[in-house]
């Protein structure tokens, strides 16, 4: 009997019914359990929420088909050494989507307006202490706004902020100019976007070229008023080299649902920052109280087209040789 897996089932994620339902009915065997215990060797399908899977880790899973995550990236999984194993790795496409632009979206404008800001300072100071500062607040249709990745959430926080007048900016190393342009964004070079944007959003998958894509440098480029807002991994940024940013006023701004380490360290200068000038989430984009059910579909769809002997319809590593004869869709 094969074996469909989890061994990271967090609480928040259950109850997995739909996948016990489709395990089941392809005549499969459905374990909850931790990666401590032997099964995550022997089982064919591996399902999983935030566990890592290095090189070493995945090379002892002989038994291995095909490995899903519950999320839409994958950089817990080394891809490289999962195709060289014949392991197809599947994600949730289009899981929290809405979500993240959403959030992302009320960063942008949240910063924009500074209504967290105003809001601690009516607490603390009291309503009319508040409305004698400016607070830097500028017309929305006067700034430009950086989206870096136009895939399927940053097309769509392109959508939302569109009608806002803001001057939209684009870049995407895997697009066209003409793509760029259809989304609504002016395309350019990612070191030219950041020279000229007032607030930059980040929606990129963290990977080897991704990984402190925002560096000193490139933070140097940004104007000091400029504002980031990362709703994506937070490695994409050198998180050092963002605090230095902010505490010498090289960059007045950011607004983060992610850090590079979660939960930040008590002593991360991040907590200590003004809070007029950093506004912090806790990872907390994704969530929506409908979004687990898309999740767990998403999910059971890629792991059931394997059991009927297709291909998932998010693969991930396209060109892997899988261990099991697959087909696609159409055929």
């Amino acid at each position: 009997m094969m074996t469909i897996y989890i061994p990271d089932p967090e609480e928040t994620l259950g109850p997995f019914d739909e996948e016990r339902a489709v395990a089941e009915a392809a005549g499969g065997e459905f374990i909850l359990g931790n990666a401590a215990q032997p099964q995550i060797r022997d089982a064919e399908i591996i399902l999983t929420a935030g566990m890592h899977f290095p090189p070493e880790v995945i090379r002892t899973l002989q038994r291995c088909w095909l490995i899903v995550r519950y999320g839409i990236g994958v950089d817990t999984i080394d891809l490289a050494t999962a195709t060289e194993c014949g392991i197809v790795v599947a994600n949730a496409p289009t899981y929290c989507v809405a979500e993240v632009a959403d959030h992302s979206a009320a960063l942008i404008l949240s910063f924009a307006r500074r209504i967290p800001q105003l809001d601690r300072q009516i607490r603390a100071q009291g309503w009319s202490d508040a409305q004698k500062k400016p607070w830097g607040v500028r017309r929305l249709s006067e700034l430009k706004l950086g989206i870096v990745g136009l895939g399927k959430i940053g097309r769509r926080v392109t959508q939302h902020m569109s009608p806002f007048g803001f001057h939209l900016l684009g870049y995407d190393p895997n697009l066209s100019k003409e793509q760029l342009r259809s989304y609504g964004v002016v395309p350019m070079p990612l070191d030219e976007l950041l020279s000229q944007a007032d607030i930059v959003s980040l929606h990129i998958p963290l990977m080897p070229q991704t990984h402190h894509i925002i560096n000193k440098r490139r933070l140097a480029l940004m104007k000091p008023s400029a504002t980031i807002v990362n709703t994506s991994r937070g490695s994409v940024i050198d998180e050092a080299a963002l605090i230095s940013a902010l505490q010498t006023d090289r960059l007045f701004g950011a607004a983060l649902d992610v850090l590079e380490q979660e939960p930040p360290a008590a002593d991360n200068p991040l907590l200590r920052i003004d809070p007029q000038r950093v506004i912090l989430t806790p990872h907390f984009a994704a969530s929506s109280v409908e979004v687990l059910p898309d999740l767990h579909h998403e999910v059971s769809e890629a792991f059931g087209a394997v059991l009927a002997g297709r291909w998932p319809p998010s693969t991930m590593n396209p060109d892997v040789v899988s261990k099991i004869a697959l087909s696609h869709a159409a055929e």
